[in-house]
């Protein structure tokens, strides 16, 4: 078995889906007592938030700590822990075989990325939607990792800036 057919076959594996299960309902009830109370959440700084968003989304973890962190280096810490979340689905996506069945919306998906490549990268990762079948589709279509990430990360710190400036002009 080679190793891209390892890894289909253990994102496939009940035991992966599982343990992701578990840590998104951790993660969620983390970010939920976050937004409740960010406080205790305030010692861990920007390696924190560059380790939760590495683990999950942490979009709404960005909005309560906006007011007690520099914006720019929270956003900073956020999209780059997103870049690694988000290469995990390039990388399953590049192992040559999809995980999820082709629909339609997923061959035009495959289609712009073909047609637009990094620049739809970008678009994409403004937009608070699902990105994992983003990677998944980029990888298949052989988007080399260097475009992929890189507008990955642009559009994710992009997107925490506004984010973070959203709260903070509501809350000042």
């Amino acid at each position: 078995m080679t190793n891209k057919e390892k890894i289909v076959s253990f994102v496939k594996s009940t035991t992966f889906k599982r343990v992701t299960f578990f840590v998104g309902i951790i993660l969620l009830i983390v970010t939920g007592l976050v937004a409740i109370s960010p406080e205790p959440f305030l010692k861990f700084g920007y390696p924190g938030v560059f380790v939760m968003s590495a683990m999950g989304g942490t979009s709404l973890l960005l909005i309560p700590l906006a007011s007690h962190f520099n914006i720019y280096l929270l956003a900073f810490a956020g999209a780059s822990g997103m870049a690694i979340n988000d290469s995990i689905a390039w990388i399953i996506g590049n192992s040559g075989k999809m995980i999820v069945k082709r629909p339609a919306k997923l061959k035009r998906i495959e289609h712009s990325i073909e047609k637009y490549g990094m620049i739809a990268i970008f678009f994409w990762s403004l937009i608070p939607f699902p990105y994992d079948i983003i990677g998944l589709v980029a990888g298949y279509a052989g988007l080399p990792y260097i475009r992929y990430v890189i507008p990955t990360f642009l559009g994710k710190f992009i997107r925490f800036i506004l984010i973070g400036l959203g709260m903070l002009s509501f809350i000042y």
